[in-house]
């Protein structure tokens, strides 16, 4: 098992990794941000929590949307972002040390392989004050998430957990806005809809410009012009086949070191009629 880096997750996109919306920021070092959305249950106050909105201090015309998760209480909160991992990834979720210091507990779950559709993550505040969560805000994430290649493919094809995890707020009361909300059929991409979640990824500005970067850093150790990146792949090509060529010719020569030596000295028979007396030479 192996963890994924920078470059690797975003060669997986559109492949083993599906994560929509990306946001510039959105991969780290080797991990994947998780914001949280508008929606979060307090289990304790049993109801949706309510959403606060401010302006932004370095940007007046934009505004940030925050709510509150209540002091002893643990909010179920909803990622903005929905991700699918194919049969070969598993994605274990880590907590922000931010969160943390200020009271949150730690997150300990996953992703399964074959998951796909938004993430439920309870929050714990164990201290006696509210903690802020921001909505939407790629720079204070509520979670990150590490992406694992499995040393062999998961034959589980299937998820046990019911979509976008909403089976949590079964009984619960004060819950039908969220369930409302995610039955929207322009959201079913948030409820494993493959189909839908890859178009709004692979059409989106973020996911262009990731895959655009990887490739233009890949050609940038060719050349700066196209007439240079030509030149540099035939020169790769070119040394490429002297290497197979020797390659070849040690093997060839190799091989021809572990064939016996033909003794080319004729053999006399002995003759089964003669009497070798005691002490002859003959």
């Amino acid at each position: 098992m192996s963890v994924l880096s920078y470059q690797d997750i975003i060669r997986e996109l559109g492949k083993g990794i599906l994560f929509h919306p990306l946001k510039p920021g959105s991969i780290k070092a080797c991990e994947l941000c998780l914001t949280a959305s508008e929606y979060a249950y307090a289990i304790g106050l049993q109801q949706r929590l309510p959403i606060e909105t401010e302006s932004n201090p370095d940007n007046p015309s934009e505004k940030q949307k925050f709510f509150y998760i209540p002091p002893r209480d643990t909010a179920l909160v909803w990622t903005d972002e929905a991700v699918e991992l194919s049969n070969q990834f598993r994605g274990p979720l880590y907590s922000v040390v931010k969160l943390v210091s200020e009271g949150l507990g730690h997150i300990g779950t996953r992703v399964n392989p074959n998951w796909s559709g938004v993430l439920c993550i309870a929050l714990h505040n164990l201290s006696d004050k509210e903690v802020r969560i921001n909505v939407k805000d790629v720079e204070n994430p509520i979670a990150h998430l590490a992406i694992e290649k499995l040393s062999s493919k998961s034959q589980n094809v299937t998820h046990r957990s019911s979509d976008a995890r909403l089976d949590v707020l079964i009984g619960r009361p004060n819950a039908q806005e969220i369930n409302d909300y995610f039955a929207q059929k322009q959201n079913t991409w948030m409820k494993r809809d493959s189909d839908l979640l890859r178009k709004l990824m692979v059409e989106s500005d973020e996911y262009k410009k990731l895959k655009k970067g990887v490739k233009d850093t890949l050609l940038g150790f060719l050349g700066s012009d196209q007439q240079t990146r030509w030149s540099a792949i035939g020169s790769i090509a070119g040394a490429l086949g002297i290497i197979i060529s020797l390659i070849a010719l040690f093997k060839s020569s190799d091989s021809s070191t572990l064939n016996p030596k033909t003794d080319t000295t004729p053999q006399r028979q002995a003759n089964p009629n003669k009497t070798i007396s005691p002490g002859s030479n003959r």
